[in-house]
């Protein structure tokens, strides 16, 4: 299987914690207080001269709203102020649960359709479907929104009532009534067992019950007496550091150290050990990573790579070393702000990006890299991420899906098979037949879809870069764009089997949402197969986890 749609949905960032201007009044003692309050003193009189006197009227919302957000900006891009409309987003990071309809939306053009629907959620018992376009959210025209401006209508207390209005592609506006409910999203929304005896957890995110569905998958699998076990953390952006430790400590017996935090000036301030007994000590133990995989993922995978107790296979991972913590601000806003570093526990911080900054206030460059051992002796580095002990990667699609995918019409095609698809199929069987392939390839002719490659893009720059050239003229690459697009025209035939992947992947991740894409990556998806490969090889897996001479 090729990069699959899921890893890319937008699960990332973690539990952060922030300073607003109260906050400043309450630290004052960190630094000058005469400083601080002079500082706020002409802000405020700033602010009454923009109100009173600036040409166009200026809200006081408005106004603080991009103090504050032009004061977060200069810090770190973790530290965040959520103002009272949108506490439901600080909720979804901590607990995994909102206030809300149970959907996900994309933005096409000017359209805001929905993208996934949770199975029984208030969105799917009202009848709202994959691919409806919204249109009015409680009386107000949502085209001219943004994503997640509209996301903030949707959201509300459980048990409010929200009216939408959308049009689905075959049928006039619909017009749907129902109440908003408690939505949760599961931190493990899929684990099962390959025929070859492999276990496999995935982990989308580290909110409050993380560790809990991890050990109740972990126990559910150790049932069927697996040979091993793949830890998926592909695309978890990461969460609460507390549920990393209680992961952690499911697959180690010692009492070793898991993860340090440092605060400012660099002081330790805390030490994570192993928490209550393991479940799964000795069995052989690959964890997944990519690009996405960052914070709590990579404490997860730091600690488990450090002790020698998993091998890492996939991608190198983001690369974030900080530590945030939520804070409640007045009238019901919060924040979060970057309090710490965490370091794994042979010692390094794998933050990527240095957002420190001198007494001028300029960034201070990234220092080299240092070297670190694990438990036996093997050499990793700090300062980049999580670099794996065997790089897998799947295939990528052909640049035709990307182009595909971001004029939407992967999810309008989605909005108009979706009902066509057998109901009683396994989902790792389901492809495209030619019936579905000759659907699509009259949809893309109705679309009247085309793309320009990034050959052609390039091609085009440089031809206008050759007026000024003395041996080249633009005439001169008018023969290799021809031969381009040539070629191009007949990428539906040439890339129809990778092409077809991605919508049989594609069409099962709309229908059956994020489990059904899942367990059909357990069977077709490359780096998995790959990695049960590698941790069913006794020597392959000594080999990984000893030192290399």
């Amino acid at each position: 299987m090729k990069k699959s749609p899921v890893i890319h949905w937008a699960k990332k960032l973690l539990l952060p914690a922030i300073i607003g201007c109260a906050g400043l009044l309450t630290s004052a003692s960190a630094g000058d207080p005469f400083e601080t309050s002079k500082q706020l003193e002409v802000f405020t009189a700033v602010l009454r001269e923009v109100q009173n006197v600036y040409v166009d009227p200026v809200s006081a919302e408005q106004a603080v709203g991009a103090a504050i957000t032009g004061m977060l900006k200069e810090l770190d891009p973790y530290t965040v102020y959520y103002p009272e409309d949108q506490i439901e987003d600080v909720r979804l990071l901590q607990t995994g649960e909102y206030g809300g309809i149970g959907c996900i939306i994309q933005k096409i053009d000017d359209a805001v359709l929905i993208s996934d629907i949770d199975p029984g959620g208030p969105a799917d018992k009202a009848g709202l479907l994959v691919g409806d376009a919204l249109l009015f959210v409680d009386g107000k025209p949502v085209e001219n929104l943004r994503v997640n401006e509209v996301s903030t209508l949707l959201k509300g207390t459980p048990g409010t009532e929200v009216t939408i209005s959308a049009k689905r592609f075959d049928a006039p506006v619909l017009n749907f009534t129902f109440e908003r409910e408690t939505i949760t999203k599961d931190a493990v929304p899929y684990y099962g067992m390959r025929e070859d005896g492999v276990a496999y957890i995935y982990l989308e995110s580290f909110t409050e019950q993380a560790g809990a569905q991890v050990k109740n998958a972990a126990l559910a699998l150790k049932k069927q007496d697996p040979k091993a076990l793949l830890l998926d953390l592909r695309g978890n952006g990461g969460g609460l550091l507390m549920e990393a430790v209680k992961i952690v400590s499911l697959f180690v017996s010692s009492s070793d150290t898991l993860v340090s935090t440092r605060g400012r000036g660099g002081e330790v301030q805390d030490v994570y050990r192993t928490i209550g007994q393991p479940i799964l000590p000795e069995i052989p133990l690959a964890v997944l990573t990519d690009g996405s995989s960052a914070s709590a993922s990579e404490i997860v995978a730091g600690a488990l790579q450090d002790l020698d107790r998993a091998v890492i296979l996939g991608e190198p991972s983001f690369g974030k070393g900080l530590v945030q913590q939520i804070h409640p601000l007045p009238f019901g806003a919060q924040m979060k702000v970057t309090v710490a570093k965490y370091y794994t526990p042979s010692g390094r911080c794998i933050q990527k990006v240095t957002y420190d900054r001198d007494g001028a206030g300029k960034r201070i460059d990234k220092a080299d890299l240092h070297t670190f051992a694990t438990k036996n002796g093997r050499i990793v580095v700090d300062g980049n991420g999580i670099i794996p002990d065997s790089l897998l990667a799947n295939d990528y699609y052909p640049e035709f899906v990307a182009a595909l995918s971001a004029e939407g019409l992967d999810l309008k095609f989605a909005a108009r098979t979706i009902g066509k698809m057998p109901e009683d199929m396994t989902v790792g069987d389901f492809e495209i037949d030619e019936v579905f392939w000759t659907d699509f390839t009259n949809f893309l002719t109705q679309e009247k879809f085309t793309y320009e490659s990034m050959s052609e893009l390039r091609l085009k720059e440089l031809q206008e870069l050759a007026s000024e050239m003395d041996y080249l003229g633009e005439e001169d690459l008018n023969p290799v764009l021809e031969a381009i697009k040539t070629r191009k025209d007949h990428v539906l035939k040439s890339e129809k089997a990778a092409i077809s992947d991605y919508l049989s992947d594609y069409l099962i991740q709309r229908k059956y949402s994020m489990p059904g894409a899942l367990e059909r990556g357990l069977q077709k998806d490359e780096v998995i197969a790959r990695a049960a490969e590698i941790v069913l090889n006794p020597q392959t897996m000594s080999e990984l986890l000893s030192v290399t001479l």
